[in-house]
């Protein structure tokens, strides 16, 4: 019985919701009103409805509408009514309540080093009541715009305190200098490149890695120099091609694909000896940013990555520095105040010794060689300069001048003369190669408000590689009868310039958009051979060769994104990129969409998606497995179309209480117009051009990166594991058929771990498992035709030699998998406290601990036997490279 008068009770109550609603949707107004008070509009309503409106008066004080409406229903009424005002309002019974409507605010600034004052580039800024942040950008500038006057704001950094601030009733536009505080217990737990635990769930970007100066420092490399690039070869899906080199191929681009920049400015040549060591001197980066997927529409011109090095701006307050001597090479940072708090400066020098180590030991050789009539000329050297200037003239407007300067120096050969006995001779074959890059830039920028931020920048850079030979022989004494004397030069330049203009702008309208857009503007002048060979005397009756071609380009970009906040579970950032590049009176238009989108599942667990499609307009022609200053930067032609890329990624990340975090990103990327040498390019004659060595297809890579990372306590570092394919497809290779790409690795497996025993212990140790190269090895010879009885004059007229070898048979293009390469490397770091504040730190490594020379190369060679050495019996030799390296070095901060 109680049940069916419940039942009752409800379905009245429904009856008398429902006809009240009724009621409420027959209500309707008309009203014709020009410049009337709001108030007054309101009581004419109230009139015709019966509704009372309760407000206080001060939230319509003033307020004159021009409002017209015939017979509409009075909810629809009110929603015009007050549209464009910021009110808001809601029922109850039959009255209309008015309240002031949360305005929005505006929360913008700086932040900074409190000791130095530099800027910090991507700091985290987040609100804990809406759920809203972001991060500063290249100079330190952050706003956001949120609804609520209630604000609990955290502004956080890597090895900084965290700073927190709460905002009870805010409401106006506030802007905040925040100076965070180096809090040294946090530097000792920084692991190797880290997002911040907040942005990695919340923010739209994957397959992204930060990383500051003391993070890449904490992992230990060959001779104890740390590097940005063999850094970021730790991570998955990125293969560093030759064991020990700074090469990078990332999800199956090429070394090419790569866009390296310097406070904004392209770099073309980033490494030294051959690839050994890379061209950024750690010492003067501040900040650097890896992107391998999900590429925002303000980069643009490479297929695989970007790798953009922010370097240090100095220090405002006072003079600080320091001094390296390492194994090979020596380092020295000196930074402070031009004008105290106004003008800062920062210059770095790095500068090896190989020479100087080396010159003893080519002294001692030639002593024993020079009864022998011999002498070995050698000497290597590489410098790196950075140096930046950087000045505020208000809060709002900044500008800086920055310069790198890169050269490496090798010199080879030897010479022969004659002991006395006999007819006095010398004879000289002597090798000289240089190569370096000139990079330089000057920017300003400023705050229009604090919601519109502007930055302008010309840049000017240079990579220049020259090789020249000399050979020259002398017989006789000078001013005899029987003197003689030839001499044959012979040099080759290829490089590349660039002057640019480059303008882009924040934007930030409201708290669901942060808007970017820009444009800029390149004058390419590539210079790609240039040959020049002069013959004095009898040596050669070739005749001297002249070549020097230049190509000059335009390059224009236009690029607009938008960072978008659909509510707290979605995030996108959408953008799109222009490109026009014009070569050869021909000109190459592209449209690169990019979109990445976030769903927040949990508050600690994201669900990430993203596409991009990259163009680019320049490559670099590579005859060899590593990156050689020889190699020629080219750009694209009549011949060849600009590459281009897409790729398509998708992605799970958890974060576990800021201790630990989780990511796998899966992704597929489809290139085309990708270049490579067509089969037998290296018997066509020198004379030939480079397009017609050359040829172009497609190219597939897919795969999956799966890290997990421990961010805090004593113990730090992350496992990577990346599974992998690469393949390419070209006309003129292998037949046209598909086949596997040279670094196409299936696995790869990094460890790195720091452990901070104490204050003035701290070990290092990484770990790599990465499965082998691929190769092209003829595993079959097949016999010439010459003893076969057909009658052909095509027929190679072999050497008795290879009569018996035979001629070695290549089925398919990197037919054969080296054996899988694994290495440790381990380190120690002892820090010695000086007064004062200064501090002593001792660096020992060992690079490849249980030295496993992993093969880089495979040698095929014969040896003859049987009767009359008759028969020919094959064999194969791997060749390794680098063996256990110990090194060490002392540095001194002051």
């Amino acid at each position: 019985m109680q049940f069916y008068i419940k039942l009752l009770c409800l379905l009245l109550f429904l009856s008398f919701m429902e006809g009240k609603a009724t009621e409420e949707s027959n209500l309707v107004v008309t009203v014709d009103v020009k410049q009337k008070n709001l108030s007054d509009i309101l009581t004419e309503v109230a009139r015709q409805t019966g509704i009372n409106f309760i407000y206080d008066s001060s939230i319509i004080a003033g307020i004159r509408l021009d409002f017209k409406a015939y017979q509409e229903p009075l909810l629809q009424c009110m929603k015009r009514l007050i549209k464009d005002i910021p009110i808001t309002y809601y029922l109850s019974g039959n009255n209309i309540i008015l309240k002031r409507a949360n305005e929005k605010v505006t929360i913008s600034g700086f932040i900074r080093d409190k000791n130095t004052l530099e800027y910090l580039v991507g700091a985290s800024v987040y609100d804990y009541y809406s759920r809203r942040g972001t991060t500063t950008n290249e100079n330190g500038f952050f706003s956001l715009t949120l609804s609520s006057k209630v604000v609990e704001l955290e502004i956080s950094y890597v090895g900084y305190r965290a700073f927190k601030q709460t905002f009870i009733e805010l409401n106006k536009d506030t802007v905040m200098r925040v100076s965070l505080i180096a809090d040294r217990q946090l530097e000792e737990v920084v692991i190797v490149g880290t997002q911040s635990s907040k942005e990695l769930i919340s923010g739209t970007q994957m397959g992204t890695l930060s990383m500051t100066q003391k993070s890449i420092k904490n992992i230990p490399t060959i001779f104890g120099e740390a590097d940005v690039v063999k850094a970021l070869q730790t991570q998955p899906g990125v293969m560093a091609g030759v064991e020990g080199f700074s090469g990078m191929y990332v999800r199956g681009g090429n070394g090419d694909d790569n866009l390296y920049l310097i406070d904004g400015v392209p770099v073309y040549q980033v490494s030294h000896l051959g690839g050994l060591f890379s061209a950024f001197n750690a010492e003067a980066v501040e900040k650097v940013d890896f992107f391998k997927s999900a590429f925002p529409a303000r980069y643009g011109g490479r297929l695989s990555s970007v790798v953009d090095i922010r370097t240090k701006d100095g220090n405002m307050k006072e003079f600080h520095g320091s001094a390296m001597l390492g194994l090979i090479s020596g380092n020295l940072n000196l930074s402070g105040p031009i004008i105290k708090d106004r003008t800062s400066f920062n210059i770095s020098l790095r500068r090896s010794w190989l020479d100087v180590l080396s010159a003893p030991a080519i002294a001692i050789y030639n002593k024993v060689r020079e009864k022998e009539g011999e002498k070995m000329i050698g000497r290597y050297a590489f410098t790196d300069l950075n140096f930046k200037v950087n000045h505020f003239f208000s809060e709002k407007s900044r500008a800086y001048v920055s310069l790198y300067l890169g050269q490496d120096f090798l010199k080879g050969g030897n010479v022969e003369f004659s002991k006395g006995d006999g007819m006095s001779y010398e004879n000289k074959d002597i090798g000289r190669l240089r190569w370096g890059n000139v990079v330089t830039s000057a920017g300003w920028s400023y705050i229009i408000n604090n919601k519109i931020y502007i930055h302008n920048q010309f840049s000017y850079s240079r990579y220049r590689s020259s090789l020249k030979r000399t050979i020259n022989e002398i017989s006789g004494e000078k001013g005899s009868v029987d003197y003689s004397e030839s001499l044959s030069e012979s040099s080759s330049i290829n490089g590349i310039e660039d002057l640019g203009v480059r303008s882009s702008w924040d934007y930030l309208p409201l708290p669901e958009h942060h808007v970017r857009f820009g444009t800029s503007y390149f004058y390419h002048r590539f210079k790609p051979e240039y040959v020049r060979e002069k013959r004095v005397g009898d040596i050669e009756k070739t005749n001297p060769v002249n070549r020097n071609e230049t190509l000059l380009a335009h390059e224009f970009d236009l690029y607009i994104e938008d960072d978008w906040s659909l509510g707290r579970a979605t995030r996108l950032n959408a953008g799109l990129r222009l490109g026009l590049f014009n070569v050869q009176k021909k000109s190459f238009v592209s449209l690169d969409p990019r979109l990445s989108a976030r769903f927040l599942l949990y508050p600690d667990f994201s669900f990430k998606l993203s596409y991009a499609r990259m163009n680019q307009y320049v490559h670099q022609i590579n005859e060899s497995y590593i990156s050689l200053p020889t190699d020629l930067w080219l750009p694209v032609s009549r011949d060849f179309k600009p590459l281009t890329s897409d790729q398509i990624s998708a992605g799970f990340y958890y974060n576990l209480r800021d201790l630990y975090s989780f990511s796998v990103e899966g992704y597929y990327k489809w290139m085309n117009h990708i270049l490579d040498y067509k089969d037998g390019y290296n018997f066509l004659p020198s004379f030939i051009g480079w397009e017609e060595k050359l040829v172009s297809g497609k190219g597939w890579a897919y795969g999956l990166d799966l890290i997990v990372r421990k961010n805090e306590g004593n113990i730090t570092g992350w496992i990577g594991y990346g599974l992998m394919w690469a393949d390419r497809q070209i006309s003129g290779v292998n037949g046209g058929i598909r086949f596997p790409a040279k670094y196409d690795n299936r696995h790869k497996l990094n460890i790195v771990i720091n452990w901070k025993i104490n204050k003035k212990i701290e070990l290092t140790g990484s770990w790599v498992y990465m499965t082998g190269n691929r190769i092209t090895l003829a595993l079959e010879n097949y016999q010439d035709l010459k003893n076969s009885g057909i009658i052909n004059e095509k027929i190679p007229n072999l050497p008795s030699y290879w009569e018996r070898v035979g001629i070695d048979y290549y089925a398919n293009r990197n037919n054969f998998r080296l054996p899988a390469y694994h290495r440790l490397d381990l380190g120690i770091n002892i820090y010695s406290p000086k007064k004062r504040g200064r501090m002593g730190i001792w660096n020992i490594s060992i690079y490849n601990v249980y030295s496993y020379m992993s093969p880089i190369a495979i040698r095929k060679w014969y040896q003859l036997g049987g009767y009359n050495y008759s028969k020919a019996y094959c064999s194969f030799q791997t060749l390794g490279l680098l063996p256990v390296i110990p090194s060490f070095s002392y540095t001194y901060k002051f």
